[in-house]
């Protein structure tokens, strides 16, 4: 298994986890609740190891951790004009799933969520332009490494996380909003651990919007942007 291939494992892995553990995969039907109880959770993920984003749509009863629905007809669910069919799993109860090609996913992108009265809530987002700049092929142990950054301001709960891969002494770094800077600072302790002369940095780009149209349940909005991973060389003397 090379690297993309475990990232994509262990980052697919992990997540699956996560939703297990913290909601629940129950499944019932959207005709069998009050249709402001429901709250709509939309989740764009990207890769640049893959061909596709992945849109994943839930709706759940009571909260973004409560049981998911199966909308029941006339109520539907859209992205970007496309009507989209209802899929399941053990672990994440009822969802939705899209694919969006790489060529089109920086951009504006449509969610209609419409309920069994017909009502429609329309939200729009957009996916922006993510990479980091200025990709330092080598890097010395005896000063910080300072990786630049391109990317939208952050707001919120945004952040942008590098984490290393390849390595026996891991680490994960995180900007969040608020703080300043086009770059990532590694700090000389971290590059000091490291007992290899390369590793590999991942970088990943997380987003949340609040919905501008939603039930009184509420909902959210979370796009993830990873990149390819990028191998630094690790030199003993000062560059």
């Amino acid at each position: 298994m090379n690297i993309h291939q475990r990232y994509r494992f262990i980052f697919s892995f992990s997540a699956a986890v996560l939703l297990a553990s913290c909601a629940s995969n129950e499944i019932g039907q959207s005709k069998d609740v009050n249709p402001e109880t429901i709250y709509q959770q939309y989740r764009l993920e990207y890769n640049e190891n893959e061909k596709n984003a992945e849109m994943i749509a839930l709706f759940r009863f009571a909260g973004e951790n409560g049981t998911t629905l199966v909308l029941t007809g006339p109520s539907k669910f859209e992205y970007d004009s496309n009507v989209v069919k209802v899929d399941s799993s053990s672990f994440g109860g009822a969802f939705y799933k899209a694919t969006t090609p790489e060529e089109k996913i920086i951009g504006k992108h449509t969610l209609l969520f419409e309920d069994i009265d017909k009502k429609k809530y329309e939200n729009i987002f957009s996916v922006d332009s993510f990479g980091v700049t200025d990709v330092p092929q080598s890097v010395s142990r005896l000063v910080p490494a300072l990786i630049k950054f391109n990317a939208p301001v952050l707001q919120g709960e945004d952040y942008i996380e590098l984490s290393s891969d390849g390595t026996d002494s891991s680490f994960t770094i995180k900007q969040v909003a608020g703080e300043k800077g086009d770059y990532i600072t590694i700090p000389v302790e971290l590059l000091q651990r490291q007992k290899k002369s390369e590793f590999f940095l991942i970088a990943t780009l997380y987003r949340k919007f609040n919905l501008r149209n939603q039930t009184k349940e509420g909902g959210a909005i979370t796009t993830t942007q990873t990149l390819k991973p990028i191998k630094i060389q690790l030199k003993e003397e000062a560059l």
